[in-house]
């Protein structure tokens, strides 16, 4: 039997050999450790002026300015957010790739509830995505974005507006537009992570980072003028802390071209297992333990 890697956005999902064991966005662990070390920034440039504070605005679905005045921590809301924030805003034009880390933990009995999200959330979780099992991810995304980076909701996935497709019939889309520090970034989700007892290997985060990371690519080019970004943000949810290091060293691992200058942002997650459930749960339900 041939099984998927869990995936977000429109696109088909990524094949595994028949042997690999890997599963169709199967429901995740409710309940998984957090990453022991701290969560790290890694650069392929120069990443010694990376801020150590957080800087995060309003939620006003205006673009974010470069000079708001910096927060002593993540904004609150459903789920902690911790580790490395406001890193992305002096990366945007950079045009060296990087990896960033950081995480969210839910508390026991903690439920997910629309009424508990921001603005841009509520309105990402209220419009139809372009197709598959991506809401909850990409709803947490953008909360992630917000609360840590000052993101700002500019588009959903449905509202990004792009050239036909190539003469290759490429027609990769981003999942949402967002502004950080006053720049457009595009942002593209996906989930890492494979049923227990089962392990997500560092193939498995490789043929994953390369598939979403062509799509990057691809949906770069075919964006409209109008709504043109200066960078995309490729944004890896991790079941655990093994999923996270997988991720990190397969995309140590791969070519200058597949990176180009995409940020990888790994947000581990504690709980929340409705972020990785296929079909999407009702409202307030959570994944089932395996």
């Amino acid at each position: 039997m041939l099984l998927g890697l869990a995936a977000c956005g429109s696109e088909a999902p990524i094949l595994a050999p028949a042997d690999s064991g890997l599963a169709v966005d199967a429901p995740a662990v409710a309940d998984v450790a957090t990453r022991p070390d701290a969560p790290s920034v890694i650069d392929v440039g120069n990443a010694t002026d990376v801020p150590s504070v957080i800087d995060v605005g309003n939620d006003s679905g205006a673009p974010s300015d470069a000079s708001t005045p910096p927060r002593d921590g993540p904004l609150p809301g459903l789920g902690a957010v911790s580790g490395a924030c406001g890193t992305l805003r002096s990366m945007l034009r950079s045009p060296a790739p990087s990896l960033v880390e950081n995480a969210l933990g839910f508390m026991t009995g903690e439920r997910y509830d629309r009424l508990l999200l921001s603005a841009g959330g509520r309105r990402l979780y209220d419009t139809p995505n372009a197709g598959g099992s991506s809401t909850e991810s990409e709803v947490f995304s953008y909360e992630v974005l917000y609360r840590c980076e000052d993101a700002a909701l500019v588009a959903t996935e449905t509202e990004v507006m792009y050239q036909a497709p190539d003469d290759a019939g490429a027609n990769s889309i981003t999942d949402l537009l967002v502004s950080i520090g006053g720049e457009r970034v595009g942002v593209s989700v996906t989930r890492a992570y494979r049923p227990v007892p089962m392990v997500f290997t560092e193939a498995n985060a490789r043929d994953l980072l390369r598939t979403k990371l062509l799509g990057v690519n691809r949906s770069s080019m075919r964006v409209l003028p109008a709504q043109r970004w200066v960078k995309q943000i490729l944004h890896v949810f991790a079941v655990d802390a093994n999923a996270a290091q997988a991720v990190s060293r397969a995309w140590a691992s791969l070519d200058a071209a597949t990176r180009a200058d995409t940020i990888v942002l790994v947000t581990v997650t504690r709980g929340g297992g409705f972020i990785y459930c296929n079909p999407d749960p009702a409202l307030g339900s959570e994944c089932p333990s395996l």
